[in-house]
């Protein structure tokens, strides 16, 4: 971990240089190319950089890289040379490559390519047995669908993926996670009994708390943004005050290794603050969120909240004041 601070505070806009293998690169042009654990454990690890960078900065800059990454693991499995063990290694690797190349678009609002590479990344979850590979890519899925505002699909690939996570017997904090998946599918077709009953089967989960099981692509999941995503939910219920106070909460407990997070929940903040008709704290909220883009934050995902807080503004723009001006900041930065 002490390594992956090291990398994602150095900054995700310089190329990214640590993450092609360079023993394997100097063997690319050699006929036979010979796979060791070593090899796996870079390739591993250099993954693991990429979805640790994606929390703190976004994926606008990180899909290009992961795209070749996995281009150069198939390479690896289609022409090295490795005994039966690190062949399966490679082809997990592979898998969560996939996957996570499908939420960095995802973020950069690169969605169809974003469904292609969640398609890939479960077919090779379910060809190659991987029960918790395609308990994430759906939870993923899940997560993609509200936002392309396909509420009954949300629900239907949160509770697919929950069916895999029983079968594997995946731990609480994963179980949180698909039940809080769910409720946004619930929350955004306008469900508010259904929405509300996952959100408690969520924090009951949450609540029997970690485990030395929980995978990696689970351990985002802390207190902040389980009440961020709470929040959210409560803003497409139209229970904006509600929203806005578990926002608020949200934004104040979330660390800075989770910036892209905070940075979204900044912008749903703004948008339920200036429904609640609190314009002031819109307005603050917003500024920070753009503080965060500033400050090298590049999540399209992100950036396309705040034009819908800029529109939700426009009313209160009409004369001088923080409204104005915020609006004036945004169209700068975003438009």
């Amino acid at each position: 971990m002490k390594r992956r601070s090291a990398l994602i505070g150095a900054g995700a806009a310089v190329g990214l240089p640590w993450l092609s293998p360079s023993r394997a690169s100097a063997r690319a042009g050699v006929s036979e190319i010979r796979v060791s654990e070593d090899d796996v454990h870079e390739l591993k690890e250099a993954a693991a950089d990429l979805d640790a960078i994606d929390q703190r900065w976004g994926g606008d800059r990180l899909w290009r890289t992961a795209r070749s990454h996995l281009a150069w693991v198939q390479h690896l499995i289609d022409d090295g040379t490795y005994p039966e063990e690190i062949g399966q290694e490679l082809h997990q690797i592979s898998g969560q490559l996939t996957t996570s190349l499908g939420w960095f678009c995802y973020d950069a609002n690169r969605q169809d390519e974003a469904r292609i590479y969640f398609s890939e990344a479960l077919n090779t979850a379910l060809l190659e047995g991987d029960l918790p590979l395609a308990t994430r890519t759906l939870s993923n899925m899940s997560r993609q669908s509200v936002d392309l505002n396909k509420p009954r699909e949300a629900v239907r690939f949160a509770k697919l993926a929950a069916r895999h996570a029983a079968d594997w017997s995946a731990p609480p904090r994963v179980t949180a996670l698909l039940a809080i998946r769910a409720a946004q599918g619930y929350a955004r077709a306008g469900d508010e009994l259904n929405a509300s009953t996952a959100i408690k089967r969520a924090w009951r989960s949450f609540d029997r708390g970690t485990s030395d099981r929980d995978p990696e692509w689970v351990i985002f999941l802390n207190e902040a943004e389980l009440v961020c995503l709470e929040g959210m939910c409560r803003s497409d219920l139209g229970q904006h005050r509600r929203a806005v106070k578990l926002l608020e909460r949200s934004a104040t407990l979330q660390d800075i290794e989770h910036s892209r997070n905070r940075g979204m929940c900044l912008a749903r903040l703004a948008k339920a603050a200036v429904e609640d008709r609190d314009v002031d704290r819109s307005v603050s909220a917003a500024r920070e969120s753009l503080r965060l883009i500033d400050g090298g934050q590049a999540s399209t995902r992100n950036r396309l909240q705040l034009v819908v807080v800029r529109d939700s503004l426009a009313p209160y723009g009409a004369r001088p004041g923080r409204a104005r001006d915020t609006i004036e900041l945004l169209n700068q930065h975003i438009a």
